[in-house]
């Protein structure tokens, strides 16, 4: 017996051996692309609705709509996926309540599986930079834009179109140099 059929003998080849780790390599890749997320998902930039959170509302008291994509499609927007119970989302809160009151784009929220109880206490207490905010309730749209947790900031242009993408926590210095100046970029 020579040691090719004993390797064969044994269960072992060398096809099988390099089929297995293809395929535990392409798994892996699809893992962390999401490619599952991305290819089973209803929801896109292009069409979207995402529910109001109950009794969220503005700072003259009028009932804060929900998110969809027609909100996006008409002018340069901030997109914002936060939750109540993320710390970093907490950080970066009150950049973004300062952001609001001298950006000349709005600022729309997507709470991500969160507690829409949650949602509207947090903002009551931290203060409100939202013009709209709409619950993701399944991550369904975060993970259709590719973010994979939250915060994630990105600026939508009209179309829509994501013209910037930013994941992780806003601060000052990523704020001065790129989102401020991916919104005053002509349409």
């Amino acid at each position: 017996m020579n040691y090719d059929n004993r390797q064969e003998s044994a269960g072992f080849s060398r096809r099988g051996l390099l089929l297995t780790a293809g395929a535990g390599l392409v798994a892996t890749v699809a893992i962390r692309k999401d490619w599952a997320g991305r290819l089973f998902n209803p929801l896109s930039l292009e069409s979207f609705e995402l529910a109001a959170s109950p009794g969220l509302v503005d700072a003259s008291g009028r009932p804060l709509p929900g998110l969809s994509s027609r909100a996006l499609s008409e002018r340069r927007s901030i997109l914002n996926f936060w939750a109540s119970w993320c710390p970093s989302c907490r950080e970066e809160h009150e950049l973004l309540v300062q952001l609001a009151a001298r950006s000349p784009a709005p600022i729309l929220g997507a709470a991500v599986r969160d507690d829409p109880d949650h949602v509207r206490d947090y903002l009551a207490r931290s203060g409100n930079p939202y013009a709209a905010v709409g619950l993701d309730s399944r991550a369904q749209l975060q993970r259709a834009l590719g973010a994979r947790g939250v915060p994630a900031t990105f600026v939508i242009g009209p179309g829509p179109v994501i013209e910037l993408a930013l994941h992780g926590p806003l601060d000052a210095q990523i704020l001065d140099a790129q989102l401020l100046p991916a919104l005053s970029k002509p349409a």
